[in-house]
């Protein structure tokens, strides 16, 4: 039988787009699955690190060590590491509304039991949110002396068991905020700092805390004068920071050092064994009174020892005046002062492609303190 030609090329052009068809659908399926396979690893990824993250995993931004003759080098580093992203379900506080904020997280090797929110692999994490200039002013943002600090309290360079510690000039607070972590170890802390004070209520005002604290945010307060204050939100800033709520051991107080009767009520009240700070004579109009705050919280409030913290690189003015009246032993006979020189590298983890970089080194003047007398005034 003869096939005409017009034929079998029409049964050809149709078999050809058959199979050009099966072909097109094919490469279509084959190039789905592959979209789906990618998308199924990226997710299952994303889920690990999320997990891994959650539970063993942290970002180090910067690392800090400190020397010195008799600074343990076994515990002498902590580290800044990424914070953890805020919750959004978590409303804002009122210094989150009325200021910016930044949140820090630091690292700390874990010497001791803690009831820290968060260890891992066996470290302690402290988290710290900083408020603006506006709000903090001087102690809006962590200095490198309270690094030091809490370094030092974590290499345990002072005795804190069972004792009594008291915090001047806090600021963020983070050698409070370790302290208030560390379980078993403190009896508790009251962290100080100076701020404006809350506005009065009146007649005419709402007589709620927060309409108060509201006042104060806005510039509305009841103190006055030249002197460079932190709103009274600020102290707010601190309790967070410590964990005055969750922790019935830890408290935040206004203390102004000019004030010689709230010296002596918290020196009398709060009778602590151990005084701490940082970075605190910033004003040469502030040394005389720290000196007198330091005197009156051994000898009215019974506090044995006091370490203290301050940069010799950053041009505080008032840190040789202050210096030389401790050594020249202004405080008096029953006070032991033993003063010298600690460092501290400060390294930025991508600084050194080598990771073997020193990073930039700072000198800090210790000041330790020890009262030998019976109190004055029992």
């Amino acid at each position: 039988m003869i096939v005409p030609q017009r034929i079998v090329f029409s049964c050809g052009v149709i078999i050809n787009l058959q199979i050009r068809y099966h072909i097109m659908y094919t490469s279509a399926i084959l190039s789905l699955l592959f979209v789906v396979i990618i998308q199924y690893r990226s997710i299952v990824v994303a889920f690990s690190s999320t997990a891994s993250s959650a539970s063993d995993s942290i970002t180090i931004i910067r690392t800090y060590t400190i020397f010195g003759n008799d600074i343990d080098d076994k515990n002498n580093i902590i580290h800044s590491v990424r914070p953890k992203p805020s919750n959004p379900n978590v409303e804002e506080d009122e210094i989150e509304m009325y200021y910016p904020t930044t949140k820090r997280a630091f690292m700390f090797p874990n010497t001791h039991t803690t009831n820290a929110n968060e260890r891992i692999n066996n470290n302690m994490i402290v988290n710290i949110r900083e408020t603006s200039f506006g709000c903090g002013k001087l102690g809006s943002s962590v200095w490198p002396s309270a690094i030091v600090l809490s370094c030092l309290l974590a290499n345990d360079s002072i005795d804190l068991k069972d004792k009594k510690v008291i915090e001047l000039g806090s600021g963020c607070g983070l050698p409070s905020t370790y302290l208030a972590n560390t379980n078993g170890v403190i009896q508790s802390i009251l962290a100080t700092d100076y701020w404006e004070e809350e506005v009065t209520a009146d007649s005419t005002q709402e007589s709620s805390t927060d309409s108060l604290y509201r006042n104060s945010a806005l510039g509305q307060t009841t103190n006055s004068g030249d002197r460079l204050m932190a709103k009274s939100l600020f102290g707010r800033n601190l309790a967070y920071n410590i964990g005055t709520d969750e922790n019935q051991n830890v408290s935040v107080e206004r203390l102004d050092w000019h004030d010689e009767m709230e010296i002596f009520k918290v020196a009398n009240d709060y009778k602590p064994d151990v005084i701490i700070g940082s970075d605190l004579v910033y004003y040469p109009m502030d040394t005389i009174p720290l000196l007198q705050t330091i005197e009156m919280l051994c000898k009215a409030g019974g506090a044995k020892e006091a370490l203290l913290i301050f940069p010799l690189n950053d041009g505080r003015e008032a840190l040789p005046d202050f210096r030389e009246r401790l050594e020249s032993g202004e405080l008096g006979d029953d006070f032991e002062v033993v003063i010298d020189e600690i460092e501290m590298t400060d390294k930025w983890n991508d600084t050194d492609d080598d990771g073997e970089g020193e990073g930039d080194r700072h000198t800090f003047l210790r000041v330790r303190i020890h009262y030998n007398a019976i109190s004055d005034y029992e």
